[in-house]
């Protein structure tokens, strides 16, 4: 498999002390993904035909909106409306033509139907998406090839657990074979012995709420309930990762 690696950014996000850094990173790929799409390619024709067809699923459309741009919004908006009711022109038709339970019934299957697959796809999600294939190679490959990577690798906190499992999965096409199981392994007890901190500091911050703890030092647990949820469910992910 060949893959683009993305060194700079792997290697800034494994030295960030993050939770999980390929959130991070998957962060900053939405972000850009979103300011493209509201940016001068609103002009581009290329740009909205791709929109046009494929739109974007309903988190990112809502992003799209909360970034307060208007008049890209409203050119990607009419054309992307224009063509899903010509998409959905017969379907339309027949609900309203429709008489009696039973035609009914089809006309709305039929709707249903059609709406799933016009709402099927996502242009940022896609984007994000590439880039997460890259940031999943990069580290595997590093982590085999670079000795002071690993190294940081370990030294790291981790990953949440969504990212997690598609690193270990992943990392077969970028490691050496014979060397996956070795990979699997060191990143489990690394995930491991992470989750037992999280863990801890979780449990810390319920014994800190205990009124004959509250003069006690949180010891670093503050922000605990955060970072087990990031932990738990990670953020910035793909509908349909890779």
């Amino acid at each position: 498999m060949k893959l683009e690696l993305e060194r700079i950014p792997v290697w800034d996000g494994v030295r960030s002390g993050s939770e999980c850094f390929i959130c991070d990173l998957m962060g900053e790929a939405q972000g850009d993904a979103i300011a493209f799409y509201l940016g001068s390619s609103v002009m581009n024709p290329e740009t909205r035909v791709r929109v046009n067809e494929s739109g974007f699923c309903p988190s990112h459309w809502q992003m799209l909106l909360a970034a307060n741009k208007p008049q890209g919004l409203s050119l990607m908006g009419d054309t992307y409306l224009s063509t899903t009711r010509e998409k959905m022109k017969e379907a339309i038709g027949d609900l309203r033509r429709a008489k009696g339970a039973r035609a009914t019934k089809r006309a709305v299957e039929r709707y249903k139907e059609q709406l799933r697959e016009r709402e099927a796809g996502c242009l940022v999600c896609t984007a994000m998406e590439g880039r997460l294939k890259r940031y999943l190679f990069t580290t595997a490959y590093l982590w085999e090839q670079e000795a002071e990577f690993r190294a940081a690798l370990l030294a790291s906190k981790g990953f949440c657990l969504h990212h997690f499992s598609l690193l270990i999965e992943r990392a077969s096409d970028a490691v050496s074979r014979g060397r996956w199981d070795a990979f699997v392994s060191e990143m489990t007890e690394l995930e491991e012995k992470n989750l037992d901190r999280v863990a801890q500091d979780l449990y810390w911050m319920t014994q800190m709420h205990k009124s004959e703890n509250r003069d006690k030092d949180w010891q670093g647990a503050e922000d605990a309930h955060r970072r087990g949820v990031d932990k738990m469910t990670g953020r910035n992910r793909v509908i349909d990762p890779v």
